[in-house]
C-alpha cells in the first residue's frame, strides 16, 4: 500500500483542538434536585459521551481535510509494440542536395535530403504510439536535441527544427556514442535502435572502433544505416563506381572499395553488432526502407506508466458535511426546558 502524505502537513499541528468536546460538556444543563438515589442512567451516560466524541471526530475530520491528504499513484507495467529508437541525423552540408524526384513532371519541387528525412521520420514517429523516440543531430559536433522520453511532441519539435549546416568535418563516432548514452541507465524492457540518417561521408578512427563495439554490445543495441544519396554517390553495398557497370582491374576495384561510404558501411558490419543498412536515393526509397525498419521492430515492449495520485480530501470534507449534519440533528431534538 503506498504511504499517506499531506499538502500542507503543518496543519496537522491543529489536530489536539479536537479534545476541545471532549473537556467542554457542550449540553445544555438544568437545575434539579440531586438523584444520587436514583439507579444509575447508563444509557445516558453513553448518549452524552457519544455525542461528545462525534463532536471530537469532526473536528479531527476536518483537520485533516485541510491538510490535503494523497497517496503517489505509483507505476504500473504495460506492455504494447514498440522499441526505444534514438535517431543519429546527419544535418552536415550535403544533407541540403537534392535527391532523385518520385514526380516525373517537369514543375515536381526538388526535394533535399534532410526534407525528405524529417519528413518520413515525422510520419514514422506518429504511426509508432508504442514506441519511445530520443534525436540526436551532428555535423562538426553532435547535439543532444531531445531526450529518450514518450513525449512525441517534444521529438517531432527537435525533428522539424534540424537543418542541415556546412562545416566540413563530421562527427558521426561521437554522435553514435551521444546516441547510445541515451540508454545508460535505463533499464532494457524494449528493443533498442540507433537509426543513423545520413549520407556517409564519414572517418571514424579505430580506437573510436573498439569505444563504439563496446558501447552496442553493453547497451544490446542495434544499429540501422539508412544510407541517403542524390544517385551520384558510390553504392556502399556493393564496390562498383556509380555510372560504370564493370570494374577492368584489381586496382581499380580495390581503389573503389576504399570510398568512405564503403568503409564505413564494412567498419559497420565489423563491430560484430546487429546491423543492417537501407540505401536509398529518393523519397519513397526512404519511406520503403522507414517501413521495413518499423517491421523489424514492431516486437512486444514492456514499459512503465505513472499513474497519478490519488487526493483524499474532497472525501473528508464530503465526511465531515454528513457528520455536522448528524449533529445538528442532535441539537434540533435536545430538551430546550426542563418539564416537572
Amino acid at each position: 500500500m503506498n504511504a499517506l502524505h499531506f499538502t500542507k502537513p503543518e496543519l496537522l499541528w491543529l489536530l489536539p483542538l479536537a479534545l476541545l468536546p471532549l473537556i467542554s460538556y457542550g449540553v445544555k444543563q438544568f437545575s434539579f434536585p440531586g438523584l444520587e438515589d436514583w439507579p444509575k442512567d447508563i444509557l445516558s451516560d453513553w448518549l452524552r459521551w457519544g455525542v461528545r466524541a462525534l463532536a471530537a471526530f469532526t473536528l479531527a475530520v476536518l483537520i485533516v481535510a485541510t491538510a490535503a491528504p494523497f497517496t503517489e499513484g505509483g507505476t504500473v507495467t504495460k506492455v504494447g509494440e514498440g522499441a526505444e529508437i534514438v535517431v543519429v541525423l546527419d544535418r552536415s552540408g550535403s544533407m541540403s542536395e537534392n535527391l532523385q524526384s518520385d514526380n516525373q513532371s517537369v514543375n515536381a519541387k526538388p526535394v533535399s535530403k534532410i526534407e525528405a528525412s524529417r519528413k518520413v521520420l515525422l510520419k514514422f514517429m506518429e504511426q509508432r504510439p508504442a514506441d519511445t523516440f530520443g534525436l540526436v543531430a551532428f555535423n562538426a559536433a553532435p547535439i543532444s536535441v531531445a531526450p529518450l522520453s514518450a513525449d512525441r511532441e517534444l521529438a517531432k519539435a527537435a525533428l522539424q527544427s534540424a537543418e542541415s549546416n556546412s562545416s566540413g568535418f563530421t562527427a558521426l563516432n561521437r554522435a553514435l556514442a551521444m546516441g547510445l548514452d541515451y540508454f545508460n541507465g535505463r533499464p532494457f524492457t524494449a528493443t533498442r535502435l540507433i537509426m543513423l540518417v545520413s549520407d556517409g561521408d564519414a572517418v571514424i578512427e579505430k580506437e573510436d572502433r573498439e569505444i563504439l563495439k563496446k558501447q552496442f554490445k553493453q547497451y544490446r543495441a542495434k544499429l540501422i544505416w539508412v544510407y541517403v544519396h542524390a544517385g551520384v554517390e558510390k553504392n556502399i553495398l556493393d564496390s562498383v563506381i556509380a555510372g560504370d557497370n564493370e570494374i577492368i582491374t584489381n586496382a581499380e576495384k580495390q581503389q573503389a572499395e576504399m570510398n568512405q561510404n564503403v568503409a564505413m558501411n564494412r567498419l559497420f558490419e565489423e563491430l560484430e553488432i546487429p546491423y543492417q543498412a537501407f540505401e536509398v536515393n529518393s523519397e519513397a526509397g526512404l519511406q520503403h526502407a522507414v517501413a521495413e525498419i518499423g517491421r523489424a521492430t514492431n516486437k512486444p515492449t514492456r514499459y512503465e506508466y505513472r499513474l497519478p495520485r490519488q487526493d483524499y480530501a474532497v472525501y473528508l470534507y464530503m465526511l465531515t458535511l454528513l457528520l455536522l449534519g448528524v449533529l445538528f440533528w442532535l441539537k434540533q431534538i435536545e430538551i430546550k426546558a426542563w418539564k416537572a
